[in-house]
């Protein structure tokens, strides 16, 4: 059997550059943080509110930063470490009350707003604690599922709270 010196050379370059391209831009890619749009639930003095917030995932650590200058000081930083529980669960609420489907249904068909009753919009919540601290977010439709996997990845496990069945 002839060994073809050219066909090795080739295999081993391109085997080396697959290798020499992962480790370099590995870590560099880990470094950078990955960032989320999110909603956290902040407090405004007796009430509390949903405000949009940008949610970083770096290598070791979270943090939530709201976007509007009025609550950035409620900003929350946790360490993948700290975290306690991570707490997944989510709620379903109409596209339209009975008010606005009756509304749309005479504005524009009874075949439009009837069925938007009936069309349910699911809400997604994450709560994070640690020893001494909470946040409360809502995520988005799209984001959700990459947000929860972000987590197990990071070594937390996300409890999935289910809603209880109403008891006839």
């Amino acid at each position: 059997m002839k060994l073809n010196f050219r066909r090795i050379f080739l295999y081993a370059t391109a085997v080396f550059t697959v290798f020499a391209i992962v480790s370099a831009t590995t870590p560099t890619a880990l470094a950078k943080g990955v960032v989320y749009n999110v909603e956290q639930v902040v407090a405004d003095g007796e009430k509390s509110k949903e405000t949009d917030a940008d949610l970083t995932i770096e290598q070791t650590t979270m943090e939530v930063a709201p976007d509007k200058q009025k609550y950035k000081s409620l900003g929350k930083k946790f360490a993948f470490a700290d975290i306690k529980a991570v707490e997944y669960s989510y709620t379903k609420k109409p596209v339209l009350s009975i008010g606005g489907a009756v509304a749309t249904a005479l504005l524009v068909s009874v075949l439009i707003g009837i069925p938007l009753l009936f069309v349910k919009k699911k809400n997604h919540w994450v709560t994070i604690r640690t020893e001494t601290d909470f946040a409360v977010l809502k995520l988005g439709r799209s984001n959700f599922r990459q947000i929860l996997a972000e987590f197990e990845t990071h070594g937390v496990k996300v409890n999935h709270v289910e809603e209880e069945k109403k008891k006839k």
